[in-house]
């Protein structure tokens, strides 16, 4: 019999154990197995689950990616109609012109990401939609206000390959960010 084990205990067809034993409130653990061992309490990182380095990346090849498309599709508009002997009235950008817009743009979307990664509750379709806008809003102004049709029409094609690659690559690196 262990101390604390009653004679009842016993009787009852208990085996004899040290779990029974303990009795007044001891836990009946060795101290590095209880529950005040000096295990750090576990706290949740603050903010947004958003790798900043892959983030800052993804954000800077976008750019990379949208100044590149921005300058070549410029340069091929340009080209084209330099091959038919107009003049391209694309309100004096040049092709560098348009791969600098590119490369603001897709910065501006990621700024824009991540603001909305911080303050909703789904970023990633929010982001979708306000991009995919604005890429319609920037296709159809040249369209309305530039008063050569065709010379509206490069300046749309330009802008629409500058915004779908933000569009796309934005959504894709979007997703893989978490922590």
């Amino acid at each position: 019999m262990y101390p604390g084990q009653d004679d009842q205990t016993r009787r009852m067809g208990q085996p004899d154990s040290r779990a029974y034993s303990q009795m007044g409130g001891d836990p009946g653990y060795d101290e590095p197995y209880s529950n005040e061992a000096a295990y750090p309490e576990r706290r949740e990182p603050r903010g947004p689950a958003l790798d900043v380095g892959k983030f800052l990346g993804s954000v800077a090849a976008t750019a990379l990616v949208a100044a590149i498309a921005g300058w070549l599709i410029a340069w091929v508009v340009e080209a084209a109609f330099g091959r038919f002997g107009h003049l391209w009235a694309n309100g004096g950008n040049t092709p560098t012109m348009y791969a600098v817009y590119g490369a603001v743009a897709a910065i501006l979307a990621g700024l824009l990401w991540y603001l909305l990664l911080v303050g909703t509750a789904n970023p990633q379709q929010f982001f979708s939609w306000t991009v995919g806008l604005l890429i319609i809003a920037a296709v159809a102004l040249p369209l309305l206000v530039t008063v050569p049709f065709l010379d509206g029409l490069a300046a749309a094609i330009v802008h629409l390959f500058i915004g779908l690659p933000i569009l796309a690559l934005t959504g894709a690196f979007a997703a893989t960010l978490r922590r």
